[in-house]
């Protein structure tokens, strides 16, 4: 391999040929992870596949089971160790590192699925080991499910367990919140790359998750746009990062359900929310639920409970333990970078509460709605968004500072 490749460096430092070669097949048109393990299993390592060249792998072309877009791009005879070159050099400008199969950093619950994702672009800290429950549901969920999931990913968090989604707005955001909202850390996973964030408005929140303990996560290249036909490898890799996956709120078509179906197939447990018959909202977990495919649970001490872990004696208050500020070892995130605040884009009532707090002393939430005349949920929702837009700081036990 070019010396060029030994030179390479992500965010962490210099990066070797086997994480040039994994990023650069990687970015192969139609090479998923079953392709990517075929090239692997005939080779003996990504190394020895890219030293190979295209046209030695256009000659095993039928052998490897390439499909037609593979054999079209190699046809063209790609420069592949450049190309994997660019896909460090781009995640290492996203602020992202790269962790491959076999690091000890990547997570050993999602190597245990088959054909695990061979390369993980990560923006944040992502542990090898911990407690991970996925809450998943619908993009245009309404507000009843929106509050359960930011309760849920609340009350996971102060039980020490991550939370994972999909980053997407509707349920997946308020789970992600939710998380943060209970000080705990929670994991973004993108049907885009690691340099494209899908969606827009989701930004502030993947900029608070990664730089608070938690990790937004890519197994896609580099300048990937978010495409549907990606969302079905993203449901697979956030099942394969969880213990359990939980369905909140979610129509029979949703992807929550694959989420659902990747986790039956690893063998894990699914959990889901019932509804009111006849609800369109409630119809992919209910269908889970007769189907037998699903266990029912209504709260975080339900999936504690049906996943044989512990419950903190008073779960949801702020004098419950919390277990989750004893950080696990992680993949170290990069830098922060600098928050985008600007008050202009506030509405009213966040305005009226950003004015409010101050930069020296923290206030509660309690102090901070009574003096703004709302009620402590709105209060606690708009200070939420504050701190999302990089305005506040939120300090345990609910205070929060002007940032």
């Amino acid at each position: 391999m070019k010396e060029a490749s030994r030179n390479a460096a992500d965010a962490g430092g210099v990066v070797g040929p086997d994480v040039v070669a994994a990023c650069a097949l990687a970015s192969v048109p139609g090479l998923g992870a079953s392709g990517l393990a075929r090239l692997t299993h005939a080779f003996g390592s990504f190394a020895e596949a890219l030293d190979a060249g295209p046209k030695t792998l256009l000659g095993r072309a039928d052998e490897l089971r390439l499909r037609p877009e593979t054999r079209d791009f190699l046809s063209r005879k790609p420069d592949l160790e450049e190309l994997g070159i660019w896909a460090v050099d781009a995640a290492r400008a996203a602020g992202a590192r790269i962790v491959v199969l076999g690091d000890p950093w990547y997570p050993s619950l999602l190597r245990q699925i088959e054909n695990p994702p061979p390369v993980l672009y990560v923006r944040g800290g992502l542990a090898a080991e911990m407690k991970r429950v996925a809450l998943v549901g619908a993009r245009a969920a309404d507000d009843y499910g929106l509050q359960l999931a930011r309760t849920l990913g609340e009350e996971l968090a102060m039980a020490g367990v991550q939370v994972i989604s999909g980053g997407a707005l509707g349920i997946d955001a308020a789970a992600h919140a939710g998380a943060l909202w209970g000080q705990g850390t929670t994991v973004a996973v993108l049907g885009s790359g690691i340099d494209m964030p899908y969606p827009k408005e989701n930004e502030a929140l993947f900029e608070r998750l990664s730089t608070g303990g938690g990790a937004v996560v890519s197994e896609f290249p580099p300048g990937t746009a978010s495409n549907r036909s990606n969302f079905p490898r993203r449901n697979r890799t956030i099942a394969g990062l969880s213990h359990a996956t939980v369905v909140i709120r979610a129509t029979e078509q949703s992807g929550a359900l694959i989420t659902a179906n990747h986790a039956a197939v690893q063998g894990r447990p699914i959990f889901a929310v019932p509804g009111q018959a006849g609800d369109e909202l409630s119809a992919g977990p209910n269908h889970l639920l007769t189907a037998g495919a699903a266990r029912a649970v209504t709260s975080a001490r339900d999936i504690l409970q049906l996943l044989q872990w512990p419950v903190p004696g008073r779960l949801g208050t702020e004098e419950v333990d919390a277990p989750h500020r004893k950080r696990p070892t992680v993949l170290p995130p990069p830098e922060p970078r600098a928050a985008r605040a600007d008050p202009q884009v506030l509405d009213e009532l966040a305005l009226r509460l950003w004015h409010l707090l101050d930069d020296r002393r923290p206030l509660h939430v309690d102090e901070l709605a009574a003096r703004s005349q709302l009620p402590a949920h709105e209060a606690l929702r708009k200070l939420t968004e504050l701190e999302l837009k990089g305005l506040c700081l939120q300090k345990p036990g609910k205070y929060f500072l002007r940032r």
